[in-house]
Order: structure tokens, then sequence, then C-alpha cells
């Protein structure tokens, strides 16, 4: 067993195919395959199961992938040690976000690598309960969710960053536009625009609490794209449900053509930006100095 098998048992795990996992490490698939085969041998059990339609960890493929994304993750700490003792700051972190926090982490990052040029982000974009699966599994060290107080993952540790807003979003040419707030009832007498919506459980339970369903057919869109959204509230006049920062997070030129408006069912509700990790995770100090850079920019 070595450093490179469980990289490619890892890759194979989060990517199900030795094809995608051959071309993340520049390998052939034989060459993966072997490795996996070898893996298994040594283990003596079996990782995958294998079909036409890719490769699907087993049970216990899934423990020794666990354990495997640790020790990668060990290796990524003894590797910033070393680089500490030779005064070049390193490190590397997988951030997962739920849509409107991306832009304001690539700048974050930006700025921070003019004067730590050896750490390097990755970004994920997912919805809030591929966020949360993510972190667990290991696969991203910290996740960006909103979401209320209650039925938090005690698997994770929860930060509140700052309270956030459920709120509609429309064009600032909609017949909606002059209510600073809106009820339930406004929505559905008034309303004449079509509903789209980000793929989000969180969002798509908010939306049937809110149309009854008669209502729900003017749902138009769901998708995973959230430039999408955008552009079908700018160009289409729709409307949408989202969370404010999303909004305030916008190019002012684009901020300015949209137009949010509070839902008074909504009001009183704690909502929060939360960042979410795994309990008792340690990180290198150069990721927690990102951390932190990244979090007073967030606020």
């Amino acid at each position: 067993m070595n450093i490179t098998q469980l990289q490619y048992l890892v890759d194979v795990g989060e990517l199900g195919s030795f094809t995608d996992a051959a071309k993340k490490n520049l390998m052939t698939v034989p060459a993966i395959s072997l490795s996996i085969t070898q893996l298994e041998a040594e283990l003596d059990v079996l990782l995958f199961t294998r079909s036409r339609k890719g490769v699907t960890p087993t049970a216990e493929g899934k423990k020794v992938i666990q354990h495997a994304v640790t020790v990668l993750k060990t290796i990524d700490m003894l590797k910033y040690d070393i680089a500490v003792s030779k005064n070049n700051l390193y490190g590397n972190i997988v951030i997962a976000t739920i849509p409107g926090l991306v832009s304001q982490i690539i700048n974050n990052t930006l700025e921070f690598r003019e004067s730590y040029p050896y750490i390097n982000v990755q970004v994920m974009e997912e919805d809030t309960a591929a966020v949360l699966e993510q972190v667990k599994n290991g696969h991203a060290d910290m996740g960006f969710v909103s979401l209320g107080s209650n039925n938090h993952d005690v698997a994770l540790d929860w930060e509140p960053i700052k309270r956030v807003e459920v709120v509609l979003a429309v064009n600032k040419s909609s017949v909606l536009r002059f209510n600073n707030k809106i009820s339930l009832d406004q929505i559905i007498n008034e309303m004449n625009e079509s509903i789209v919506l980000y793929n989000d459980p969180y969002l798509k339970k908010i939306a049937e609490d809110l149309f009854p369903d008669n209502l729900r057919n003017r749902i138009a869109l769901t998708t995973n794209n959230g430039d999408v959204l955008l552009q079908m509230v700018l160009q289409r006049n729709a409307i949408t449900i989202t969370n404010d920062y999303i909004i305030q997070a916008l190019p002012t030129h684009l901020k300015d053509e949209v137009v949010t408006i509070s839902i008074n069912e909504y009001l009183t509700l704690s909502n929060y930006l939360w960042r979410v990790t795994r309990k008792n995770e340690k990180y290198p100090e150069m990721i927690n100095q990102f951390t932190e850079h990244l979090l007073r920019d967030l606020k």
C-alpha cells in the first residue's frame, strides 16, 4: 500500500469511474484498475462493485476510502510542516458551498495568495444536502450552508457567520417591486410572473410551504445553475425565492436590476449562514489563517 494507491482509491470513489480517475491522474485505465485490484488483494476485501455504468464503493470500500482521506490529509499536514521549516507557507483546502459565495471565496483566495502563494483552494458549488455530505465524507474541509437553527447534524460543528433572510427576488419592473414586505396571500393573489427555483432541498421546502398545490404549476424551472436563474429574473421577469446575501453579493450593475422583498411568514425565523466542519478536525496553521481571512470577508 502506498500514497499513490490511496489517491487513486479516493479519486475512483469520488468520480465513480476508472476512466475519469485515469484522466485526472494522467494515467491509463488499466493502471488505475490494477492499483485498485492490488489494494483489494492486500486488504482482502472487495472495495468496489463494477458495472457498465461505472463503479460503486462497497460498504467496506466506503470505510477504506474514509481512512484514505484521513491519511492523505495527514500527509498534506506533513508537507505543510516541511514547507514551514523551509520558510514556504503551504496548504491545500477544499470548500463546498451553496450558491452565492463562490465569487467572494475566489476573490478572498486571490488576495490571500498575494502574501501566501503556496495556498491552494478548490471550491465546489453544491446544494445544501450535497455540501453537508461532502464535509461529512471528508471530501471537503469545510462547507457553507444557509439553514435555520434546528435539526443540525451532530457529526458536524456549526459556526454561525451571519443572519440571513429568505426573500422574494423580482425584476425591478415587476408589479411586486413596490412591496417592502409581502404576505403569502399577496403572493398568491397579485403574482403573475413565473417562478424559478434553485434545486436545493431547503429552498424547495420553503416553496412547498408558501405555494398551495394549485400554484405550484407556476414553477417554470428548477435548476442547479444559479446564472440561469439570475438571467430568468433579469430578462424574463421571473421571480425566485432565495437568500438575501446571494443578491447582496452580485456586482452592482446586476444588483440594481433586482428587488428583494421580505416574506412576512419568514421574518421571525432565525436563518443563518453557517460554516460547517467535521468535529475535532485539526488544520495546519496556514489554513486556519486563510479561514480567518475568509470569514472576516463574509461577515
